[in-house]
């Protein structure tokens, strides 16, 4: 009536097969770490330092109607000096 495994047994079968939480955290953490470091290095391999200058004035608001032109400028290089931009449209 036995069938092999007595009742009082208190082992499951995870813990029979060697597999307990302790190992199962530090397996999960080992793998979890190793995804970590993946990524760093790929994303220190394949990202740009700085972002491109002309890709960000082409951002919308970083451009500006040109005063008496019917084209855009940059706006920060007219903040910067707008007395030689308007003095070249005198020339």
């Amino acid at each position: 009536m036995n069938s092999g495994k007595g009742a009082a047994s208190s082992k499951t079968e995870t813990e029979d097969e060697g597999i307990d939480g302790t190992g199962m955290a530090i397996f999960i953490g080992a793998v979890a770490g190793a995804a970590l470091v993946a990524w760093g290095i790929g994303s220190a391999l394949f990202s740009s330092p700085e972002p491109d200058p002309v890709k960000t004035m082409k951002a919308p608001g970083k451009t500006m109607k040109a005063p008496g032109r019917d084209y855009r400028i940059p706006r920060a290089d007219f903040e910067r000096d707008p007395k030689s931009y308007f003095k070249g449209l005198r020339k």
